[in-house]
């Protein structure tokens, strides 16, 4: 059979493509026969014509014959070149491409269709589009809570964890760009449509050289959609609905690209109700309403130089914290607006020769964001204060970034970022029963300015074993308070840090694609501005600034071995966080206000250590010539330590607020191709949390947040008609209608859910 196919590539490869109509085929690993994902084609111009879809199949128009010939290319992969000549019509295109030999960067293996990837250097999982449709995901952390090492803490507007750390200790990037937000817990993606994204990478372990301060447990990076995929005018269509709180979700979009511009656009509408928990209670002020707006244009000049600006509009609200999320029932927190305006222009320049390539970028953000925070009587249940905020902030940056060929077996990375931050925060206090108000411009023109350079140095040894990497990075922070207004201090803080962070790593190639990789860190942060200077809310109750806030630092350590055996794939990882005035959130009980609320604080010790299982494996032909069985599985373990005046970095300490226990996620999903035109899939997960105890003001010091289990199914259902793509998708969450609370929330999560979805690509 596998001689039949490779004759049957062969003769393909000298068939011609008659005039005016399209060329469709099929992309397999040459080895296995399993097909392969979004792999890309390029013509004779090396012009970028199409992919593949994550069945491996492709569909082109080569009108008029302008296409002669097709390069295939993949990471992981030797390109293949086919030429068109004399293709008998009607025909399809059976392309096997060969696995490439090791080289210097780092060789991706694909689990399944992009979900996990295993790199040499480090952990990194990669979600493609097609996975967010298949989970009909509806924010950001609904697509990312899959991942292994991370953990959804609530529904929708949630904070971002991973390996146990999250807020401004995990850097979000959108096309490598820093992103930011207002919140006490960093960028959550409330306002990112993740249906424009073509892939969500979350790269593990500490990266602060390359990235910036704030990458000390890894990277989230939001990667747009190429306007070049496809030639001509395409568009898509895309409904969803949620029946537990019935959310609604409407997405159209259009793109076109020609030789060498493209443009898209795209709008999207959600609508939600109060969502309903476990066993059938109903979580108040839970809802939320937003729009989205996106824009993009591409030049590109002979493949080598790409130049792209985008805007985006995200208009958000009214949204709510659900009522008692801090702990009591006599507080209403809520959003009326909250709106986002992203503007950036992106610059890919490829010589291809000892300068690889350039990559620049510039970027503007506006946030908008009012709060009200209100609070009743115990007693008479009567309004009794009330708060607003206006948030009204802004921020620049830059990234640059200069790859160089210094030898065959060197390359040398150099570069560039910086962000500037303002934020405003005028406030605006109401006391019923007193009958007084109060107008207090809490900050004014507050805000922190980043920037740094960075060195990183990569070579591989002669016999192409071992791999090296070093990397420096150096600094400067800004510090501006601006106007104070507050009763812990009398002046303003003003000042400038220094700092430098460093890593270097070693990896080690037992055999193919079977690997070991030890990377050590010296990564630091500075406390953002709404760290310092802000009052604000998170997931489990209110939070206030301290300007006294020192920046953090500390030793990281990632360990792992991974790679493949057969058809199965693993990642093994073992990592430790070291940190020094470790900015934690404690129990601010002084506050004078109701329910829990917090006060950031150093602490002169902490540590936070853990490991990880990842092991996927697909098997093609499963039963059937048709048929593809996938299974990705995980087990996490974190923990996390106070050190404060224990002597040595290996004592048992105090444990930390709300690290995430032991978990697990089962996946298993079953891919039939009936034909040409239809497919489908089936498969179900499973999600373990183990008992969790919980850090909590109170006299025993603490309680315990019940251990819990999630199931979950999909089904999908994929038809073609000529250029026309059907899709119908079904997602079951949480189907013994559990009642649970996630990871670092005192609220119960959402209960049975069944989500249904439709598109249509043309």
């Amino acid at each position: 059979m596998q001689r039949y196919f490779i004759f049957l590539f062969i003769i393909t490869c000298f068939l011609q493509n008659p005039s005016g109509r399209n060329i469709t085929g099929y992309i397999f690993d040459a080895t296995s026969g399993v097909p392969l994902p979004y792999t890309k084609i390029t013509d004779q111009r090396q012009k970028q014509i199409g992919n593949s879809d994550s069945n491996g199949y492709f569909t082109l128009s080569n009108n008029k014959s302008k296409i002669s010939t097709m390069t295939f290319s993949h990471i992981g992969y030797k390109h293949q070149t086919v030429l068109l000549k004399n293709q008998r019509q009607d025909s399809t295109l059976y392309v096997f491409l060969q696995d490439e030999s090791e080289t210097l960067q780092n060789i991706e293996i694909t689990a399944s269709p992009l979900r996990q990837i295993l790199t040499q250097s480090y952990s990194m999982t990669v979600i493609d589009s097609s996975v967010i449709e298949d989970k009909i995901a509806s924010s950001l952390i609904d697509a990312l809570e899959q991942v292994p090492g991370i953990t959804k803490k609530s529904e929708y507007h949630s904070a971002i964890a991973l390996r146990g750390l999250g807020g401004k200790r995990l850097l979000i990037t959108k096309d490598r760009n820093r992103r930011m937000g207002n919140f006490s817990d960093g960028f959550m993606g409330q306002g990112v449509n993740i249906y424009n994204l073509a892939k969500v990478e979350v790269i593990k372990g500490p990266a602060s050289v390359k990235y910036g301060p704030g990458a000390i447990t890894g990277i989230i990076n939001l990667e747009s959609k190429s306007p070049f995929l496809q030639p001509g005018l395409h568009g898509k269509f895309l409904s969803s609905y949620g029946i537990n709180n019935h959310e609604r979700n409407l997405l159209a979009g259009i793109n076109w690209a020609g030789l060498n511009q493209a443009a898209q656009a795209s709008l999207r509408y959600r609508n939600a109700d109060d969502y309903v928990c476990g066993k059938g209670v109903a979580t108040e002020n839970s809802g939320y309403r937003d729009k989205d707006f996106h824009v993009a244009f591409s030049t590109e000049n002979n493949h080598s130089l790409c130049v792209t600006t985008e805007s985006e509009l995200h208009m958000g609200g009214p949204w709510g914290r659900p009522i008692g999320f801090n702990g009591t029932r006599y507080m209403r927190v809520y959003n009326p607006k909250d709106n986002t305006w992203h503007n950036a222009i992106y610059l890919v320049w490829k010589p291809e020769q000892t300068l690889q390539k350039i990559e620049a970028s510039l970027y503007y953000d506006k946030e908008i964001r009012n709060q009200v925070r209100d609070s009743y009587d115990a007693g008479s249940g009567k309004l009794s204060y009330s708060e607003k905020v206006k948030y009204d902030n802004w921020y620049s940056g830059w990234r640059g970034l200069a790859i160089l060929k210094t030898g065959k077996r060197t390359e040398l990375n150099l570069g560039t970022d910086g962000v500037i931050f303002r934020i405003n925060s005028p406030t605006e206090q109401v006391d019923y029963f007193l009958s007084t108000t109060i107008r207090n411009r809490v900050t004014q023109n507050t805000g922190v300015a980043l920037a740094g350079i960075f060195a990183e140095m990569e070579s591989q040894s002669l016999n192409g074993h071992w791999k090296f990497r070093a990397g420096i990075r150096g600094d400067y922070s800004r510090i501006n308070e601006g106007e104070v207004h507050d009763t812990l201090q009398k002046s303003g803080r003003n000042s400038n840090v220094y700092s430098w962070n460093g890593t270097t790593s070693v990896v080690y190639n037992f055999r193919r694609n079977l690997f070991c990789s030890f990377q050590v860190a010296r990564s630091c942060r500075m406390p953002d501005a709404t760290e310092m200077f802000i009052v604000s809310s998170n997931t489990d109750g209110i939070v206030y600034g301290n300007p006294r806030l020192k920046p953090e630092h500390g030793l990281n350590l990632d360990a792992g071995i991974r790679g493949n055996l057969s058809a199965i794939y693993f990642d093994c990882s073992l990592f430790a966080n070291f940190l020094n005035n470790f900015i934690s959130l404690d129990y601010w009980n002084n506050s004078g206000k109701k329910g829990i609320n917090y006060l950031y604080q150093n602490i002169d010790k902490a540590r936070i250590f853990g490991a990880e299982l990842s092991v996927g494996a697909r098997w093609p032909h499963f039963l059937q010539p048709d048929n593809r069985l996938i299974y990705n599985g995980s087990l996490v373990i974190t923990r996390g330590d106070k050190l404060s005046g224990i002597p040595g970095w290996l004592s048992n300490g105090i444990p930390l607020r709300n690290i995430s226990p032991i978990n697990t996620r089962q996946e298993i999903m079953l891919r039939r191709m009936l034909n040409s035109a239809r497919s489908f899939y089936i498969g179900g997960d499973i999600l373990y949390y183990a008992t969790q105890n919980r850090i909590a003001p109170s006299s025993d010091g603490g309680y315990l947040s019940p251990s819990y289990t999630l199931f979950g199914a999909s089904l999908g259902f994929t038809y073609r008609t000529g250029r026309n793509k059907w899709d119908l998708k079904i997602k079951g969450d949480n189907l013994a209608d559990n009642r649970y609370r996630p990871f670092e929330s005192i609220m119960f999560g959402m209960g049975r859910n069944t989500k249904l979805m439709v598109s249509v690509s043309f």
